[in-house]
């Protein structure tokens, strides 16, 4: 039978599928619940007899440089001896997500199907559900049951992650990338940097309120003759965290669903919101006065980097690997005092916590699939449980033990081949070389390998100060709830023709170009356009996965 086959990115997941395949979710519940699922039996039983099974899956750009396929890890032939299952990998040749969207298309359409696929699936218009519907994938209720005793002891044990996993009629589609337990607390990866060698050398402490952020801004201008804070148009909006200091979300994501937020249950759409104006209030004013690089709207990567990286820019939004971790050692090249530090999200008031900060659950919509054609269905749920447990895990997360890490004290280090290369690669294509640690893989994350990766101290001290007020994202962050087909169609539609408009008139009225009380009409036409029936979309997809 021929497969029904319907693709299309939403405005907001192309956005989530470029970070996912290089980041790890966060924790919905608390710490001492998700702990409860640390330590699954040592492994999983091995196939009785050698199997065979194709995995499709696009490559991480850590792996993609250093590796042709993912067959060539040490860990993945590990895995194959532990499991006597082989998994044979099929890789996208494609260069970009849209590459990656496109492939994918034209391989189920043509039904010509893998035995299992990994990818980030809030990609897929209607999501597992419907691929399941549509006879491309098989559900995996059973399979686990039967096969799968680590991740079910994580799912038993942790009931917010088996209804992150599971659908809303409690089918389960995929072997799920997972971030729980003693080892899998680190719930955030990217917030607020600053130069801080600067707020020393001016007496400055680092700013947590939206007028302290102004009084810093204006000293970096002034005294150091520097952009105060800089932004990269590939983040929607980026300065948008200064929104959530006013209660709100701008057009950037927060969860995985851009400008939605939860409010005592409810589900709003931040830049309809009246505190909004506010916001776009203080937007203007630091934009008339210099405080917000004049090119924002225009900067690309690379102009970003190059305005952080020769000292011009004080400020901005970025990731503690790829930004801390990269910009810090290209800054001291020249000026050897330069030094970066995060920042706690803003804050109206002094002494308020952040409740929008950056964070993601346990489960991030990133796991492996088993399509209709796999004829060892059992064998490949078994072989991927192996690194739901310590020792599959072990595997995963730090390769081979005498190779890529020993343990000290009983805890992995890396070895020289992967913190000094001798071929000088950097940590994170070091580690794509041997294992999978770095970016989205069904199995268990482990913090572990975070306290090494992030070497540098601005890069720790920035995992717990981003990760302080992370559970307070979980109060306001929309769930992972998943559309019906006829849902996600309409939400598309409406969420692409709003987001147009309003990034157009956002710019305008940050620029001066329009008055902020001219956003009262663009508000207006945001209903027109039908947003209200895309918050209650949104609210019943949310009412829905509250029942799972």
């Amino acid at each position: 039978m021929k497969r029904r086959f319907q693709f299309k990115m939403l405005p907001i997941a192309a956005t989530i599928l470029t970070l996912s395949l290089a980041t790890a979710c966060g924790n919905a519940g608390s710490t001492k619940d998700a702990a409860k699922g640390s330590t699954a039996p040592t492994a999983t039983t091995a196939s009785k007899d050698p199997v065979k099974v194709t995995l499709w899956t696009p490559m991480n750009p850590n792996a993609k440089a250093v590796v042709k396929s993912l067959n060539e890890l040490p860990m993945v032939k590990e895995w194959a001896k532990k499991t006597n299952v082989t998994f044979d990998f099929q890789h996208s040749s494609g260069n970009t997500p849209q590459d990656d969207v496109q492939q994918y298309g034209v391989m189920v359409a043509s039904n010509n199907l893998p035995d299992s696929m990994l990818w980030n699936w809030n990609g897929v218009q209607g999501g597992t559900s419907k691929m399941f519907k549509d006879g491309t994938i098989i559900k995996l209720n059973d399979l686990i049951e039967k096969n799968a005793p680590n991740l079910k002891k994580i799912m038993d044990a942790n009931p917010q992650i088996a209804k992150q996993i599971k659908a809303d009629n409690g089918d389960i589609y995929a072997m799920p990338h997972l971030k729980v337990g003693q080892y899998g607390q680190y719930k955030t990866f990217s917030g607020m940097v600053i130069r801080q060698d600067w707020l020393d050398e001016l007496g400055l402490k680092s700013p947590e309120t939206i007028d302290e952020w102004e009084t810093v801004l204006k000293a970096f201008k002034e005294k150091k003759g520097a952009i105060p804070f800089t932004l990269n148009k590939s983040y929607p909006m980026s300065f948008a965290d200064f929104a959530g200091a006013y209660g709100v979300t701008d057009m950037s994501t927060i969860a995985n669903v851009s400008s939605f937020y939860i409010d005592n249950g409810k589900v709003k759409f931040g830049p309809a919101q009246p505190e909004f104006k506010q916001y776009l209030t203080t937007m203007q004013k630091w934009y008339k006065e210099g405080l917000i690089d004049p090119d924002f709207a225009s900067n690309d990567s690379k102009t970003m980097d190059a305005k952080v990286t020769s000292g011009k820019a004080g400020a901005f939004y970025g990731f503690i690997g790829g930004s801390i971790g990269t910009y810090t050692p290209a800054l001291q090249k020249t000026d050897p005092k330069a030094k970066l530090s995060a920042v706690q999200y803003p804050v109206l008031k002094k002494g308020d916590e952040p409740k929008f900060v950056q964070a993601s659950w346990e489960y991030d919509n990133v796991g492996t699939v088993i399509t209709s054609a796999n004829k060892h269905a059992a064998e490949t749920v078994k072989a991927l449980d192996y690194l739901y447990s310590e020792e599959g895990a072990m595997l995963k997360n730090f390769g081979i033990e005498g190779q890529t890490y020993t343990k000290v004290d009983g805890q992995p280090k890396y070895t020289d081949l992967i913190l000094k290369n001798p071929d000088n690669l950097p940590i994170g294509q070091a580690m794509a070389k041997y294992f999978i640690a770095n970016y989205g893989f069904s199995g268990l994350d482990d913090d572990r390998y975070n306290d090494q990766y992030y070497q540098l101290p601005a890069q720790k001290d920035a995992v717990k100060l981003y990760a302080k007020y992370a559970n307070n994202a979980y109060k306001v962050m929309l769930p992972p709830v998943v559309l019906s087909t006829d849902e996600a169609k309409e939400s598309a539609k409406i969420l692409n023709d709003v987001s147009t408009l309003l990034t157009e008139q956002i710019t305008k009225i940050v620029m001066g170009a329009a008055k902020v009380e001219d956003y009262d009409k663009t508000v207006e036409q945001v209903k027109k356009m039908n947003m209200d029936r895309a918050v209650e979309i949104y609210q019943t997809a949310t009412d829905r996965y509250n029942k799972r």
